[in-house]
């Protein structure tokens, strides 16, 4: 399929990250044992590597001129690529830990996409000496999910209130409009964020047949078909 790009990609995949809470019929997920579950192991390939600078406009004794990629690749696989299943309706319990952490530093967001447990508590480290205003929004949604201020070096402050949901969760500085990254709330277990050289995993997935949804910021999105048959391995390589 041809990847679909910019903001339409965003609010496409996060409808379809909320449809991925639950299985076919729209129920929650629920946590139960499976016997003899399956295993997928993936890889996401394709696109440039490209790096962008960024030459920051104000604020100059910390924001410096960088560059980013924000194709991070290695060995032909795409870092950075949002993956997750959709119809999972029943599974393991989602082991991730409870707490994630979001830190500005030298005028830039780390990690730059990472997943976060639904519920889960997001702690905002700021290590850089100037003021910040941090706004969670998603595509869609008319308030943004938090808003957090940063002024201190070494503060951090914790909050609940990006995760409540399911979705892809934009994170930007008003102040400093450069200043980006990505937080993908996890429905259940089977949401990972690719390595650098393009691989996840997921064990203990439920037999049976998903889509398996990709998103990137900038190469957009892709999905394919996967059947997940009982106690077996199953590979899969989704190109750009």
């Amino acid at each position: 399929s041809t990847p679909r790009e910019g903001r339409q990609g965003v609010a496409l995949s996060r409808a379809a990250l909320s449809r991925a809470a639950g299985g076919a019929d729209g129920r929650a997920y629920a946590v139960q044992t499976i016997a003899n579950p399956g295993v997928i192991i993936g890889e996401i390939t394709g696109g440039t590597p490209t790096d962008t600078s960024i030459t920051p406009t104000h604020d100059l004794a910390v924001c410096r001129p960088f560059s980013q990629s924000l194709v991070p690749s290695r060995d032909g696989g795409v870092g950075n690529a949002v993956v997750w299943l959709q119809g999972v309706a029943t599974g393991r319990r989602d082991d991730a830990p409870r707490r994630a952490r979001l830190t500005l530093d030298g005028c830039r967001l780390e990690p730059r996409v990472q997943r976060v447990a639904l519920t889960g508590t997001l702690l905002v480290n700021g290590r850089d000496a100037m003021l910040s205003r941090l706004r969670f929004t998603v595509e869609g949604e008319a308030a943004p999910r938090a808003t957090v201020l940063l002024s201190d070096v070494g503060q951090i402050v914790p909050t609940d209130a990006a995760s409540t949901s399911p979705g892809l969760v934009q994170v930007h500085d008003d102040l400093h409009p450069w200043v980006r990254a990505y937080l993908v709330v996890a429905p259940h277990p089977f949401v990972a964020v690719t390595t650098a050289d393009g691989q996840f995993r997921f064990d203990g997935v439920p037999p049976g047949r998903y889509t398996l949804h990709v998103w990137h910021e900038r190469l957009g999105t892709q999905e394919t078909k996967v059947r997940v048959e009982r106690g077996v391995q199953t590979r899969i390589t989704v190109a750009y």
